[in-house]
Parts: C-alpha cells; structure tokens; sequence
C-alpha cells in the first residue's frame, strides 16, 4: 500500500449561457505533485437525473482503469489543467 498513489477528486463548472454549463472532472495528485481534467460533462436544462447519474459512473470507470496522470498530462494549476483539455478536445 505504500506505493499508491492518492487523488483528491473535485469538480469545476463554467457556466456557459442561461440553459447550459460544463462541469470539469478535476483530479488532484497528491501530494502536491499536480492537477488533471478527467472529463468534462456537459449538462443542459432541463437536467436530467439519469444522465447525472451516467457522468458519476463515467467519472470513477475512468478512474479505476486508468491512473489519471497516465490518461493525460499534470499541471501545476487546475487552471493550467482545464485550458490543456479545452484545447485537446475543442472546447475553447
């Protein structure tokens, strides 16, 4: 167990209009070692409980397959983070 590695999971949202915003699926590798975008869920009105509940799933699969600093490159801000995967998928 000395080997593992530890994350701190939060999430980031950026309203984009009255009817739509996108929620970050940040990681934080600890200790102190930087932050990663998992995936990014985008969520319209009206919500749905359903697809809520898919995006949760979705987020801890991704985890357990795949160490997030594996799936994609550490940043020293989750700022820094966020603008990666914007670019990477075409979010900007």
């Amino acid at each position: 167990m000395s080997d593992s590695v530890l994350y701190r999971p939060f999430d980031i949202v950026r309203r984009l209009g009255a009817n739509v915003a996108v929620v970050y699926r940040c990681v934080e590798v600890l200790p102190g070692r930087g932050f990663v975008v998992q995936s990014a869920d985008w969520v319209r009105l009206p919500v749905e409980r359903e697809l809520l509940r898919r995006h949760e799933q979705q987020f801890w699969e991704l985890l357990c397959e795949e160490a997030p600093e594996v799936r994609s490159s550490l940043f020293a801000t989750v700022e820094q983070a966020i603008a990666s995967f914007d670019a990477d998928f075409g979010n900007d």
